[in-house]
């Protein structure tokens, strides 16, 4: 008979961040998935955003489009972004690149089931 194992079954609350590419900003296609986590606070998803935003390429962006960045991450969509996740709404931001591919970070509130099985040592 196999050693009994104690599990731990926890319903939690967290961020689900996404970070997508669409081919061109007004496709009708699946968009590339670049990146995706599950967070644990408004707070931890909004500073990704602001990371990938500031990192993403300055040659790739428009001078307007770099502006309007740099103007959410800097505080202008930063502040009212948490503001929604901690009423439980979805946030997020997009730019649209040079080349018309269109980048977009995206965080939705979720409840997720943690599962942890703990074994126990052997005798």
């Amino acid at each position: 008979m196999p050693p009994a194992r104690d599990t731990t079954v926890a319903i939690l609350a967290g961020f689900w961040f996404e970070a997508l590419c669409y081919a061109d900003a007004y496709a009708d296609r699946r968009p590339e998935l670049l990146d995706r986590a599950m967070l644990d606070t408004p707070e931890e998803a909004v500073r990704l955003i602001r990371v990938q935003i500031r990192t993403t390429h300055p040659f790739a962006l428009s001078p307007d489009e770099a502006a309007r960045a740099l103007a959410w991450s800097d505080g202008g969509g930063r502040v009212p972004a948490l503001a929604a996740l901690h009423r439980g709404e979805v946030a997020g931001f997009s730019i649209v690149l040079r080349d018309g591919i269109r980048a977009e970070w995206r965080v939705r509130p979720v409840d997720y089931l943690r599962l942890t099985v703990a074994h126990r040592p052997r005798r």
